[in-house]
């Protein structure tokens, strides 16, 4: 006859955990846990980066209709003044085709210090800030209108007229640029009024180019 207790064991010990099983059960739902907080941060980021694009796009949409009101010149900097010495920045001059809802500000970066996070081209501008004709541009497509700020930087528009030489290298695009301001990349805005994202590889291979149109038109 069986010993009932030993049975009764053996039965205990076929339906319960043993602390290796625990210890693994633990550590697959630790491991689950991450990865579906690791594609929440990505799904968010991701939100935050097409939030800055159609920003961007926004500003695309107003210099366009700028320049079909002003005889097809493009936004001045803020070193252009009024009469009574107003800044014509572009953030200004665009004002109104920007509307009351345009914050001007990439999500991705809410610790900015700039009260707009995007910067204008001054290659676009002459030697007093006033915006160039877009008649002067070679290829709209291909040419740089605005990017966003360097975390360092505050100004409403890129300095890329004091490289040296004239010369925009990567390494002086980086001190202006937030390159990588969304991952391995960052959003553009290009003189045709089109937007995209651009990985920090490809920028800089636009950079090198030779004869490149990416800042000078």
């Amino acid at each position: 006859m069986p010993n009932k207790s030993i049975a009764t064991t053996r039965e205990s010990n076929s339906t319960g955990f043993t602390l290796v099983e625990f210890l693994v059960a633990v550590a697959v739902v630790a491991l689950l846990s991450a990865f579906a907080l690791a594609a929440a941060g990505g799904a968010t980021e991701r939100a935050k980066a097409m939030q800055c694009l159609q920003a961007i796009r926004t500003v695309g949409a107003a210099v366009q209709m700028y320049a079909g009101d002003n005889n097809g010149r493009l936004p001045a900097s803020s070193h252009l003044r009024a009469a009574d010495g107003s800044s014509l920045s572009w953030t200004n001059s665009l004002a109104t085709y920007l509307g009351t809802n345009f914050i001007g500000r990439c999500p991705g970066v809410p610790e900015h210090r700039a009260r707009i996070t995007y910067g204008w081209n001054d290659f676009l501008t002459d030697a007093k800030g006033a915006g160039v004709a877009l008649a002067l541009c070679r290829s709209p497509s291909a040419t740089l209108a605005l990017g966003e700020l360097a975390t360092n930087q505050t100004s409403e528009h890129f300095h890329f007229r004091g490289a040296s030489r004239g010369r925009v290298t990567p390494s002086f695009f980086r001190t202006m640029v937030n390159v990588e301001c969304h991952g391995a990349g960052a959003n553009y805005l290009f003189v045709d009024g089109h937007a995209e994202s651009l990985a920090w590889t490809q920028v800089q291979e636009r950079l090198n180019q030779t004869n490149t149109v990416f800042l000078q038109p």
